[in-house]
């Protein structure tokens, strides 16, 4: 069927809340501005605002020109503030509370978690966001569907991001894909839970062919019918990564986001 149309202004009501549903979240006031403040840099802020848009945000505070929210499928808590005046008071808000995870867009603010939270920066990232009016076209090189679960230990292997259990787990949430070429697999490729598409590896003996363009092809086309931006957070020091994502059409931020985890 034709493509899913796509909220090109990314403001309104989460999709598929009713009106109820919307004043029990907050009211329609608290992420409108959230919204409002949020497309200002849109796409810094990708994650978040595509976190509201689908309906997987709680809104924590707006105040002036700052926003926090916590993603409610990975449990992450995100900040965006225009400087850090207006940042602070909401990280100072997180002392006490559980946060395992923060992203924030300053590196001033980023220090700031570290000393008044207890996390560590784990890595600066950009945003890279597929915005065309289509969904990109399949290489047709590969055989791509989903994981199985005896493979968890060799992908536990290969990426040390995630351990046997979080392998097993995106598995079993259908976030996780393997790439065959000739029946033979060549390296896998998911989404992770904040929605983000990443987890791209392509076994050694396959490396060099073109084959991490044909994965991520196929997730960007994916993420895109199902009516969602498809995005990327991609190190600000990964030549090779930033390189992929331009050939694949992505528009990438100009300002980079930090992330932080518990130490």
């Amino acid at each position: 069927g034709p493509p899913k149309k796509h909220c090109s202004s990314c403001c309104g009501r989460p999709a598929g809340f009713d009106r109820t549903a919307w004043r029990e979240m907050g009211g329609i006031r608290l992420y409108t501005e959230a919204m409002k403040y949020l497309n200002e840099e849109r796409l810094q802020n990708l994650c978040m605002i595509e976190a509201i848009r689908l309906g997987h945000a709680e809104v924590l505070h707006t105040a002036r020109q700052a926003v926090l929210l916590r993603e409610t499928r990975s449990g992450a808590h995100m900040l965006y503030a225009r400087n850090y005046a207006d940042g602070r008071p909401l990280i100072e808000a997180l002392a006490g509370q559980q946060v395992e995870a923060l992203t924030v867009n300053r590196a001033d603010l980023c220090r700031a978690a570290e000393e008044m939270l207890g996390l560590k920066m784990e890595f600066e990232f950009l945003h890279a966001a597929y915005l065309d009016d289509r969904a990109p076209k399949p290489t047709g090189r590969l055989e791509i569907r989903e994981a199985e679960e005896r493979m968890a230990p060799a992908i536990t292997d290969l990426y040390p991001y995630l351990d046997e259990d979080g392998v097993l787990e995106h598995i079993r949430d259908g976030r996780l894909f393997a790439g065959y070429c000739k029946g033979e697999w060549i390296g896998f490729i998911g989404e992770h839970p904040e929605g983000s598409i990443g987890i791209l590896e392509i076994l050694p003996a396959h490396r060099r062919r073109g084959f991490g363009y044909d994965m991520e092809n196929f997730m960007i086309a994916r993420v895109y019918n199902r009516g969602q931006v498809p995005f990327v957070q991609v190190k600000v020091d990964n030549e090779v990564s930033i390189s992929l994502q331009r050939k694949l059409g992505m528009t990438l931020a100009d300002k980079s986001c930090f992330w932080l985890s518990k130490a």
